[in-house]
């Protein structure tokens, strides 16, 4: 007999629970709150401008790297054009000089020895380190729950590289700026904000090997290709759909109530929406223990964002396109929720031509931000509104000065705050990548207490992101075709 899955949220985690569901042969219906597919890898529309507010590059991009098998089985690579940057940022400080972050490490090394000859023996190590970690990869394709002796072998295999991770993880930006000693360059990394150089390395790594490239079309063209693929595996999507709770019978998840009132059942639940929301308001917070309870009392979120996006009637041809935009100093500092910005790091999409109509660009600018700021300031609408307009004009203000007669050229601005995201996405505190890196070790997929009932998304996978999130709604699937003792099995279209 066939079984039946619920899914609530159709984000990535959402799509792609339901898409491996359908292929292992259980009838899957996703549930979702808004009117579009996506979650927080969403994009809106304002006077013929598409805002992109996820998509800057993509883990996965090229055939054969981690995570492609994962876009290749959801009907994503099939369809997508990748753009590759050359750089990866561009830095220009207020004495006149730029700084280039290249994403090949040949020749982001080689720049680096011309700017720094005597610190060649540094700049080495680093640049090599980039290149182990471009042909290095983690195992994905199970979760480590599941592994058997040959998935530890494997792992045991990959232990030298790990170890070499680990060495750069200890040692920060700050402290790998204090081994130069060219002047320029040692303050060039110590401008970085005490980052890992492990973090730094691992995506010049993605980059260098050409596996995180962009889609163009960026994350609504992503979403639309998977929910594509999801209807033609049979599956259905439910949207202003909201569930007010899970329905719970002798301590087994067996469906969904919405906010109507209708009531659906399934022989599995699968949360790939807003953790907070489904533990404490779906649940009433009955199926907790004190790891659960810690991590929600004293939360280590990803900050949430100020979100300025404008439509330009421009091309800038003249900036080259770069994974991490365009960085420079203000005269004037921009306020954000009472912290002083003293730089503005724009993304220019001159390389996207379906963000805009010809001879026009989208720009965004975004800083991270106070939550609790924008919640209570929203308690007086106008005043909110006033605050995100006055962002708006310090931000084209700031962008005058590089770009002069930009401010003429401006035909639509949209700002976006963290109260937006929590209102469109639901995600708890704006937390558009929920749990940060470290948060924990270990999130439970369960819930103690509660069988037939899974998690899925960011807030079980510390660090959030795109690839995690279609990685855990096929390991979702994984455990419960464990459960009910079936083979795996994936398909491509």
């Amino acid at each position: 007999m066939e079984k039946s899955i619920v899914i609530i949220g159709a984000g990535l985690a959402g799509l792609s629970a339901g898409c491996y569901g359908q292929m292992n042969g259980y009838k899957t219906a996703i549930f979702e709150m808004h009117n579009i597919a996506g979650g927080v890898c969403t994009a809106w529309k304002r006077k013929g401008y598409t805002i992109d507010g996820a998509m800057n590059w993509l883990v996965g991009t090229r055939h054969g790297s981690q995570f492609y098998n994962f876009w290749e089985d959801l009907g994503a690579a099939q369809e997508w054009r990748i753009h590759n940057h050359d750089q990866y940022m561009i830095d220009e400080g207020r004495d006149g000089k730029t700084f280039t972050i290249y994403c090949n490490a040949e020749r982001f090394e080689q720049y680096l020895r011309d700017l720094a000859p005597e610190d060649s023996d540094p700049i080495k190590e680093f640049t090599q380190a980039i290149r182990s970690f471009a042909n290095y990869s983690m195992p994905v394709d199970k979760p480590g729950e599941l592994y058997d002796a040959s998935d530890q072998e494997k792992m045991g295999q990959m232990l030298p590289g790990m170890q070499a991770m680990q060495k750069w993880s200890a040692i920060s930006t700050t402290d790998f700026a204090q081994r130069l000693k060219n002047p320029y360059l040692r303050q060039v990394f110590s401008n970085f904000p005490g980052l890992p150089m492990s973090m730094f390395i691992m995506v010049l790594g993605l980059q260098h090997s050409q596996s995180a490239g962009y889609v163009i079309g960026g994350a609504l063209a992503l979403v639309k290709s998977i929910e594509k693929r999801y209807r033609k595996l049979g599956g259905q999507i439910y949207f202003n759909s909201r569930v007010a709770k899970i329905l719970v019978e002798n301590e087994k998840a067996v469906g969904i109530k919405l906010t109507d009132g209708r009531e659906y059942r399934a022989d599995y639940v699968i949360s790939a929406c807003d953790g907070r929301t489904v533990i404490f308001d779906m649940l009433g917070g009955k199926y907790i223990n004190e790891t659960i309870k810690n991590m929600y009392d004293h939360p280590r979120l990803f900050e949430p964002l100020v979100h300025v996006a404008l439509g330009v009637k421009r091309t800038f041809n003249e900036i080259p396109s770069s994974v991490g935009g365009l960085r420079f100093p203000l005269n004037k500092p921009i306020n954000i929720a009472g912290k002083e910005e003293k730089s503005l790091n724009v993304f220019i999409y001159n390389f996207d031509p379906t963000l805009a109509r010809p001879g026009k660009t989208l720009l965004t600018v975004y800083y991270n931000t106070d939550y609790d700021y924008w919640r209570q300031l929203r308690q007086d609408l106008p005043r909110y509104n006033s605050e995100k307009e006055r962002i708006a004009r310090d931000v084209i203000a700031g962008l005058e000065l590089r770009f002069p007669g930009i401010s003429e050229q401006v035909e639509m601005r949209s700002v976006a705050t963290p109260v937006t995201w929590e209102r469109y996405t639901g995600n708890w505190r704006g937390a558009y990548e929920g749990w940060m890196f470290g948060a924990s070790d270990n999130v439970s997929k369960t819930l103690p207490g509660l069988d037939n009932f899974y998690m899925a998304g960011q807030w079980v996978n510390p660090g959030g992101g795109m690839p995690p999130a279609v990685m855990s709604g096929n390991h979702t699937i994984q455990f419960i075709c464990h459960k009910d003792t079936k083979k795996f099995v994936t398909a491509k279209p």
